[in-house]
This record gives structure tokens, C-alpha cells and sequence, in this order.
């Protein structure tokens, strides 16, 4: 695997090599080769492209770095079945034994959006700051490791159009990184000692410390952490294990009680549930929480209304017809006793009467109704 991309040192220069001293052929200057018991280490290769600027924060430093070791274990779990129901179903990858990278980060950095991008330029990140995939190949599965370690970290990995070119998304205010091409190279690249590599890096946005907040919270008897964005916006983490350790060194103040000043813990859970299918992380809006809470209490309310503004009622056919077929007839039989010589008269009257009578129970409001119940 990758054998092809060995870069070959040029032959020796001349055969006239001192007296004493000899050079070891080119065979020996590659992987698993040497003379007699000792390896011939090649120098390691100069870089032209610089690399990027970190936070000048050493606990944000070590919390990244740690997420990408702890990253690179799940990866290995998961890639020998150990993870099997016990991570998020978003983080599940197109293998049964894969973790989808994207969606990993969507969970770990709530209030990340992609989709507002920088500049993109070459740059090298320093691997213990990268994340990647380290469940698809590693050191034992490349027939020369260093040659291809030195490949892959060289500066031409990040020109345009270039062989192998290596493409990576970078959150410059956390210092974390990770990779949308050749995913598999940030693992590999750590377990050959490469300190960086080469890539074209886009910049993404983040929101700062101050407009975050973690609270804790029990929803649907599950103790959960939130987080809220700008006071308005909710998320719940669904891997808070992994996403304190690494806002709380960003900045962020560690979690707290759920402010009495919020809607209702009930009333946030319930909005996130609605919220939930379809979309990789719930977001909630507490602006639209608060006004669906007032909307519901004005449904509450009672009011009188007609029989035409409800919308949940159903007639009773027997009564129906008992009284807009039976009563008008009735009617009719006495207005033709009580008037024999105008019997037109006494149609008429008892038409008009019950015509009247219909119309003013179906319009007049006689009933109290919830106004949830009306159309």
C-alpha cells in the first residue's frame, strides 16, 4: 500500500569516495534496510510552507490534543466492534465499524458552522492537533512507512492539483483541526514521529467563550448538559465527556443550574424533542419556547363562542333529524290545527320560526369553549 510513493535518493556522486570511507548503496536508504546491524537515518526534509499559529492557551493546547488522542482510540475501538450501541447513531460512519468523522465534530463543538467559511490556503498543521480516521490503515499495513511518512507531510501534498493533495478544516480560536482529504494521514503521520503536515487549510469561524454557557439539567429524568448560545439558542451535547474538558479550557464557564429567568426545563426538552428528527444536532430557539408558552396558556382561556367557531364538535344524527325534520313538522301539523282556513300562513310561519331558531343556535355564542378548541 502506497509503496509507489518511495522517493529514491539520486546515485552517489562520484566513485571516488575518500580512502577508508564507504557510502552505503541506495537500497540501504530506504525502509527496513542498513548495513551490517545499523539503519542509516535520512536527515528530515526541510519546509518552505509555514505553519499555523495555535492559541497561546496551554490548557486549550492540551485539551485538543487530548480530544485527538481520544478520537484515535474510539477509531480503534471501533474498527475491532467495541463500540457497538454505546456512541451516538449520528456518529455512525458508512461501515458498521467507522466513525463519521463530520458528525463527530458537529458533536463534540456545539454552535459550529461550516458553513460560513474563510480563506483557503496552504498551511501545515501539526499532527497532535488534527483529527482523522485512524480505522482504515496504519504503520503495519504500508510496506515502507518512512518513505511514505516523509510523502505525505511534504509541502507539495498541499498545492492544488497536485497527487495526493490533502485538504483539512481548521477552528482557529480552538487550535483543532481535521481533515476532509486523506483523513487516514494524521494517525499515520503521529505514529511515524512527524511533527506536521502539509495541507490546504480553510478557516472556520467559532463563537468566543463569553457568548457560551453549560448548564445542567434533568429532561425526561436524564441528567443532561446544554449548551446556550448568545441566551437564545440551545443544544444539547450528546457527548458531554468529550465537549466540556475542551470549552471549559477554551474558556467557557463550567456548568451550572438551568437560570429561573429561561423557560421551563420541560418546556426547552419538549422543543428539542420536535426538533430532533431529521436534523444531526437539535437546535432550539428559547425565543420561540417563550412564545409557544404564551400561546398555549391564551388557548386555556374560556370564552364564549357559537356552535360555528368550534372545530371539535360532531352533530348527533338522531337528535339531528329528531329536531330538523320531526320539530318542523310538528310545527306545521299545529300551525294547520290552530289556523284551517290559512294553512299557507301557517307554513310560512312555522318555516320562518324554525329557519330563525336554527340560525341563532349555530350563530349565537349560548356555549364557553377553550379557544384551542375553536377553528
Amino acid at each position: 500500500m502506497h509503496t509507489d510513493h518511495a522517493q529514491r535518493l539520486p546515485e552517489a556522486a562520484s566513485d571516488a569516495a575518500p580512502e577508508g570511507v564507504s557510502l552505503p548503496p541506495q537500497d540501504a536508504l530506504l525502509d527496513d534496510a542498513g548495513t551490517g546491524e545499523d539503519t542509516v537515518e535520512l536527515a528530515p526534509p526541510r519546509h518552505r510552507l509555514p505553519q499555523i499559529a495555535l492559541p497561546d492557551n496551554v490548557v486549550l493546547k492540551g485539551a485538543v490534543q487530548k480530544l485527538v488522542e481520544q478520537k484515535s482510540r474510539l477509531d480503534r475501538l471501533a474498527a475491532e466492534g467495541q463500540l457497538a450501541g454505546l456512541l451516538p447513531p449520528e456518529w455512525q460512519g458508512n461501515g458498521l465499524r467507522a466513525i463519521d468523522l463530520p458528525s463527530f465534530v458537529q458533536g463534540v463543538l456545539p454552535f459550529l458552522h461550516t458553513g460560513e467559511r474563510g480563506e483557503t490556503a496552504p498551511a501545515r498543521l501539526p499532527v497532535r492537533h488534527v483529527l482523522g480516521d485512524d480505522s482504515r490503515w496504519g504503520v503495519d499495513d504500508v510496506a515502507e512507512p518512512k518513505s511514505l511518512a516523509w510523502y505525505l507531510a511534504a509541502d507539495e501534498r498541499a498545492t492544488a492539483g497536485s497527487k495526493d493533495v490533502a485538504e483539512a478544516w481548521l477552528v482557529g480560536a480552538l487550535g483543532l483541526a481535521w481533515m476532509q482529504e486523506g483523513r487516514s494521514r494524521p494517525g499515520f503521520l503521529r505514529a511515524m514521529d512527524q511533527d506536521s503536515m502539509a495541507a490546504r487549510v480553510t478557516m472556520l469561524g467559532y463563537p468566543p467563550p463569553g457568548e457560551l454557557a453549560l448548564y445542567n439539567v434533568t429532561a425526561h429524568g436524564q441528567a443532561q448538559i446544554w449548551c446556550v448560545y448568545g441566551r437564545r439558542k440551545v443544544r444539547p451535547l450528546v457527548a458531554p465527556w468529550l465537549s466540556v474538558p475542551l470549552l471549559t479550557a477554551y474558556g467557557v464557564a463550567a456548568p451550572g443550574a438551568w437560570p429561573a429567568s429561561f423557560p421551563p426545563v420541560e418546556a426547552v426538552a419538549e422543543a428539542i424533542a420536535a426538533a430532533r428528527p431529521g436534523r444531526l444536532v437539535p437546535e432550539v430557539d428559547l425565543g420561540k419556547v417563550v412564545a409557544k408558552i404564551a400561546e398555549d396558556t391564551a388557548s386555556e382561556a374560556w370564552q364564549p363562542v357559537s356552535l360555528l367557531q368550534l372545530n371539535t364538535w360532531s352533530p348527533r344524527w338522531t337528535f339531528f333529524l329528531g329536531t330538523f325534520v320531526g320539530l318542523p313538522s310538528l310545527l306545521l301539523v299545529a300551525a294547520a290545527l290552530a289556523l284551517p282556513g290559512a294553512i299557507e300562513a301557517a307554513t310560512v310561519a312555522a318555516s320562518l320560526g324554525f329557519a330563525g331558531g336554527a340560525i341563532a343556535a349555530l350563530a349565537v355564542p349560548w356555549i364557553h369553549a377553550r379557544r384551542k378548541h375553536l377553528s
